[in-house]
């Protein structure tokens, strides 16, 4: 008898380790899978960053257009001297009075212009 409860206490120290290395193997898959998730929102995330990077991409572009028009301007005026100066300032002061006069009007009626 000696032998055959060796055998089963053998087989008990066997069973409980393969019980142990299961759950190990539950727990790595489970790891795993948090991973995965993980990197499945990085790569959203990095989806919508890219995309948003590409609209910031174009609007700098059309500023980039306006920008270069405006400097365009700006070195005719100068060229112009004095009168060119001063019918910029006379641009910007009108625009500037125009904005102000729509400001007023919504704040007064509460709507804007028509």
């Amino acid at each position: 008898m000696p032998a055959q409860s060796n055998v089963e206490r053998t087989l008990g120290i066997i069973l409980g380790k393969l019980e142990a290395l299961d759950d190990r193997l539950e727990r790595a898959d489970k790891s795993r899978e948090n991973l995965h998730q993980r990197l499945d929102a990085l790569v959203i995330r990095t989806t919508h960053l890219e995309a948003d990077l590409f609209a910031v991409k174009n609007q700098t572009s059309t500023m980039k257009l306006v920008t270069d028009d405006v400097s365009t301007l700006r070195l005719k005026a100068e060229g112009a001297g004095s009168v060119g100066r001063f019918l910029i300032r006379t641009g910007i002061a009108i625009v500037t009075f125009a904005g102000w006069l729509f400001g007023i009007y919504t704040y007064v009626t509460g709507r804007p212009p028509p």
